[in-house]
């Protein structure tokens, strides 16, 4: 099928448009569609209008970047602990590709849970945990949690894309690190559509201490500014209070950040350890 051959021409500029254009009918339509995509790995896939299932779907990846971070950066034999784990995009193929260490996966959302939990077993992963909760700064509290049918990766404590709400139970990073024993933790995914400061607050313990863990975080200034709580940048105040250096990341690179970042879309690199030739900005 052409949807392979896209899969196997890897990444070239203008492939996004392309496959729109030649897929156009199939982004309406699919629903539950299984790829089978780079290192072996099998994804379900709500649909494909969501970008994460339309870069599987065309690319058999998702954020290629984003998961080359994370690998060079989780040392062996740790815990990655992924916070908003959706569909399983990047914790699987980290899975498949580091056999050595274990991912620990958060998603609040029962329907995108039960997706993430049968993409796991179809590819037979036993380095893998799930939670079903929601990572707050509250422990134990019943809160709204909003998952759009069609934006999928859009779920968050906030109703910007959708009005249905589930309840979902709450747990904090401490509470979490606590009850699992968790000692080894080398890096932390985050995607919590501009709620980063509620994990941040609820994880202070673990993340106070000289040796905390990495964390990959996405700065969005309308989703932190949406919550309603949180203005944009005080994710990264938080972090800076805590001895975190922040560098936001492109190809490769890590540019310092020296001041909170409070306009725009950023990935964020958070670390307590050295990064030698980060350039600044």
């Amino acid at each position: 099928m052409i949807e392979k051959l896209f899969r196997l021409l890897g990444k070239f500029k203008g492939k996004q448009s392309l496959a729109r254009f030649v897929f156009k009918n199939k982004i309406e339509k699919l629903r539950d569609v299984e790829v089978n995509g780079k290192y072996d790995c099998t994804y379900i896939l709500p649909n494909i209008k969501e970008s994460i299932g339309f870069e599987i779907f065309i690319d058999g990846i998702y954020e290629t970047e984003n998961l080359q971070l994370i690998l060079k950066n989780l040392p062996q034999h740790s815990i990655m602990l992924d916070i908003g784990a959706n569909i399983g995009s990047i914790c699987i193929p980290i899975c498949k590709l580091r056999p050595d260490i274990k991912a620990v996966c958060i998603e609040a959302s029962s329907r995108m849970y039960s997706y993430l939990e049968n993409n796991c077993k179809l590819n037979n992963l036993n380095n893998i945990s799930l939670i079903n909760k929601a990572v707050s700064e509250i422990d134990n509290a019943k809160v709204n949690f909003y998952s759009p049918d069609d934006k999928y990766g859009k779920g968050s404590m906030n109703n910007v894309f959708t009005d249905k709400a589930e309840i979902v139970n709450t747990i904090t990073l401490d509470k979490l690190v606590a009850d699992l024993d968790y000692r080894n933790i080398g890096i932390i995914k985050i995607d919590v559509e501009g709620f980063e400061c509620s994990v941040f607050n609820g994880g202070k313990g673990l993340l106070s201490k000289d040796d905390a863990p990495d964390i990959l975080f996405e700065f969005l200034d309308w989703a932190e500014e949406s919550t309603g709580i949180y203005k944009a940048g005080n994710a990264q105040e938080i972090l800076f209070s805590m001895g975190y250096d922040l560098y936001s990341t492109n190809n490769g690179k890590y540019l310092k950040i020296n001041k909170p970042i409070t306009t725009g879309y950023k990935m964020i690199f958070a670390t307590k350890k050295k990064i030698i030739n980060a350039t600044r900005v």
